[in-house]
């Protein structure tokens, strides 16, 4: 899964394109609104999410198109009779109360999605306080009728207002248990077709040894410094989840003579050649994991720490990968991942186009996933690459 800076195939840069729209992209975008001087207002299509409005401002609604304002404020929180005012504007007025993460139900969720669902022939202004109950209920509506990833809708919630972990984890499960009970596919590719060279059969495993093993890449010539961040203790158990030709994984199996090391890719070449790697290594402490397109298939609570090196971005199937990664690793074991920096007017093209997001917005994904950021080590020499360090909550 690990793969080279200078050199991996346009195709995947140009894939969406030939496939057409991805279910995100055919959903309207989030924009922010301004409607007066309400705070935190955003507009996704015919749907308007936002914190308290003015009372001054709900004579404005009408002529945004705005049918029907749903609040998820209680009784008691504003000084003015919101439901009359709204009534006397001749707006529709909807009241789904709630005001902390245990009394965000399923009933609540269901109620709000119902109501979402009818945004197309009644525009709608969803709100509360701040939009920060907005995020959460309006997150399960993005993904499960909308049909937008997880790990895409979470970093749109966030933008919206969502800010209280509890309520994140609250719609989290929400989602989970709703996919579950509808036996669906629960997350959509976020970047189809990345890594289909590497599932070719016919892969050459010797022309990616020269462009991955080169000093003129960048995590490869600080490779030792990389090695010396990850604070590997003998007798751990470690994961190098894109470990490509192996050079990381036998590596760190030198270190680890007591531990265990799992090589794992999605490449059945590259594993195919991993084999011959881990016969090599001096203490024999090294297994080839041939991983899934949406599991690194290792065993639960199996390893103490899971290295993705240059790698996350190919996770075609984030929350599905992290969910595995999580399973995998022992409670509070480490999770680090190195990664390019893509900084818009400051990153090269090819950062620019083949990686999809972030740092903020990775981060937020694999925090969703059940991590909590312990540090950001700076490592000598990587200067185009950021390394992040979670554990498992």
């Amino acid at each position: 899964m690990k793969r080279h800076q200078h050199v991996l195939p346009m195709f995947a840069f140009c894939l969406l394109g030939v496939l057409g729209a991805t279910a995100t992209e055919r959903q309207p975008a989030i924009e922010n609104f301004t409607l007066g001087e309400t705070r935190n207002v955003h507009r996704c299509g015919k749907l308007f999410l936002a914190g308290q409005p003015k009372r001054s401002d709900l004579a404005r609604l009408k002529t945004h198109g705005i049918a029907r304002i749903v609040t998820l404020r209680q009784d008691g929180e504003l000084d003015w009779d919101q439901a009359a005012a709204v009534k006397a504007e001749g707006l529709e007025f909807v009241q789904v109360p709630f005001r902390a993460p245990h009394t965000l139900t399923d009933e609540v969720f269901d109620r709000v999605r119902e109501l979402l669902r009818e945004t197309a022939r009644t525009p709608t202004l969803l709100h509360c306080g701040s939009a920060n109950r907005v995020g959460a209920v309006w997150l399960a509506f993005r993904v499960l009728d909308q049909r937008v990833p997880l790990s895409t809708a979470l970093v749109e919630a966030r933008k919206i207002g969502l800010k209280t972990a509890a309520y994140e984890r609250r719609a989290t499960v929400y989602i989970r248990a709703r996919w579950k009970a509808a036996r669906t596919q629960p997350e959509q590719s976020v970047r189809p077709g990345i890594n289909k060279g590497f599932l070719d059969p016919n892969l050459d495993v010797q022309a990616w040894l020269a462009r991955f093993e080169v000093e003129s890449r960048e995590v490869y010539k600080n490779r030792s410094a990389v090695l010396e961040a990850l604070a590997l203790k003998d007798g751990m158990r470690v994961a190098d989840i894109g470990a490509g030709t192996g050079f990381f994984a036998a590596a760190v199996a030198q270190r680890v003579p007591q531990g265990w090391v799992y090589a794992v890719d999605i490449a059945p070449r590259f594993v195919e050649y991993l084999s011959r790697v881990a016969a090599n290594t001096k203490h024999r402490n090294m297994t080839p994991v041939l991983a899934g397109q949406n599991t690194v298939r290792l065993a639960p609570a199996s390893i103490d720490l899971a290295f993705v090196c240059d790698t996350y971005h190919h996770f075609e199937f984030p929350g599905e990968t992290l969910a595995s990664i999580h399973r995998a690793l022992r409670p509070r074991g480490t999770l680090v991942v190195i990664d390019f920096d893509r900084i818009q007017g400051k990153s090269r093209e090819f950062v620019m186009k083949h990686v999809r997001a972030g740092k903020a917005i990775f981060r937020t994904e694999i925090e969703a996933a059940g991590f909590v950021l312990t540090e950001e080590v700076q490592v000598a020499g990587l200067e185009e690459n950021y390394f992040l360090r979670f554990i498992k909550r």
